[in-house]
């Protein structure tokens, strides 16, 4: 995908223009009437949708528009193929500038909002357009609230200016939406007040890949089975992103491992990003390694059923949800980049957690370890289901559509 290039005076014009004519706009008594609210996300992504599908629904039966504004993402983030779409969203032409090792962005949606009542942004100190939404607040702009994970919890990799931006805008919006409860303690640690937030437990749709996978007969299985030549061994998953911080060649490493003690062991990986490059020059000398790119909704859960457990020895983020709603532990290490949903994976209920100095042998070992017990990996997965039943998409949509309700009421 081909980003849309924009210029420094194009962006600032949109800035300029939303501010000054904020007080100009009218409306009519039935549009005063009716509550707007604006979601601003730098991209859309495909396992996003169906969450504002539900919750556009919600807050139009409590009287509330929803408007989605998202733009295009990077040249690099183009590679994983996740985007979504749908058909109702606003899209704006996103501009990306690398600065040294940091890429800023600008994204022109402050015109989009100029009568909406609440604006809800991520919170991410390299989105140049959050600033003057910030300083149009103070002026008599829209509420305005953040949706983000309140501090960088890899201190190696974070920007020193960037988490310090964090921290000194943090108490500066009228509300929070917070992706866990660990989160939301980051952000009272900021300073901001526990009546100011909301924990929304960030999910994806995992019903429907509950329902696809129990819709799998014996003959589909056995017939996606002889497709990938993987025999009746065990087969390990990888699925997500392919990229640095995912640790693909450890993977690869250990994947080494577990065949030197299974023969018979198979590995799919489903996903697509900058890596992907590496895994396809490792398949040509290991036949037991099968690359699929990406692959979402049924066809995704076709291949995935074929697994036993899931492996990602890197940055863990909302792919734990697929392993619970597929009923498959994850294996993973502990690292201090992981995204906030790591804290959903809990070490001997629903999957493993090794210590994060684990080799990547000894991750192998582990996986064999598990692999021939089969008692405990019953366990685990039955640990997954049960955490699938609880981190749900409309569980989501309901915390969410509650703290929109109480942002719009907010005094401050």
């Amino acid at each position: 995908m081909i980003v849309p290039k924009c210029d420094a005076a194009s962006a600032a014009a949109d800035g300029v223009d939303a501010l000054s004519t904020d007080t100009k706009v009218k409306m009519t008594k039935d549009q005063a009437a009716t509550r707007r609210v604006a979601i601003v996300q730098r991209v859309l992504t495909h396992y996003r949708i169906t969450f504002y599908e539900q919750l556009r629904k919600v807050l139009s039966d409590e009287g509330i528009e929803l408007t989605v504004i998202t733009g295009q993402p990077s040249a690099l983030e183009s590679t994983k193929r996740d985007s979504g779409h749908l058909p109702w969203l606003e899209e704006v032409r996103n501009c990306y500038w690398q600065v040294g090792k940091r890429q800023l962005v600008w994204q022109p949606y402050l015109k989009s909002v100029r009568s909406v009542d609440l604006v809800i942004v991520e919170q991410a100190s390299r989105l140049l357009a959050n600033y003057p939404l910030l300083a149009w607040r103070r002026l008599s702009g829209p509420k305005v609230a953040w949706w983000g994970h309140g501090l960088n919890s890899d201190s190696a990799s974070a920007s020193r200016l960037g988490e310090g931006i964090k921290r000194l805008l943090a108490r500066r919006v009228d509300w929070w939406f917070c992706y866990t409860n660990g989160t939301a303690r980051t952000v009272e640690g900021l300073g901001v007040s526990s009546d100011r937030l909301t924990v929304v437990q960030n999910a994806i749709d995992t019903k429907v890949i509950s329902w696809q996978r129990s819709e799998i007969r014996d003959e589909q299985h056995a017939a996606a089975r002889a497709e990938l030549g993987v025999g009746t061994g065990p087969v390990g998953l990888y699925l997500g992103s392919l990229y640095d911080t995912k640790r693909i060649p450890y993977l690869i490493e250990a994947c080494d491992q577990i065949r030197s003690r299974l023969p018979v062991f198979h590995l799919i990986v489903i996903g697509d990003g900058p890596d992907r490059p590496f895994l396809e020059a490792a398949a040509t000398t290991r036949p037991w390694l099968h690359v699929l790119g990406a692959r979402t909704g049924s066809e995704m859960v076709r291949y995935a059923a074929l697994s036993s457990v899931i492996l990602n020895p890197g940055l863990v983020g909302l792919s734990v949800l697929d392993a619970f709603a597929l009923g498959l532990p994850m294996i993973t290490c502990d690292l201090p980049y992981h995204s906030p949903e790591i804290e959903y994976l809990l070490d001997g209920q629903n999957g493993l957690v090794l210590a994060g100095d684990t080799s990547a042998a000894g991750y192998g070992d582990r996986v064999v370890d598990l692999l021939g017990n089969p008692r405990l990996l019953e366990q685990l997965s039955a640990g997954a289901l049960i955490s699938s039943e609880t981190y749900t998409v409309e569980g989501m949509v309901d915390r969410f559509a509650t703290g929109i309700l109480m942002a719009l009421e907010v005094v401050r």
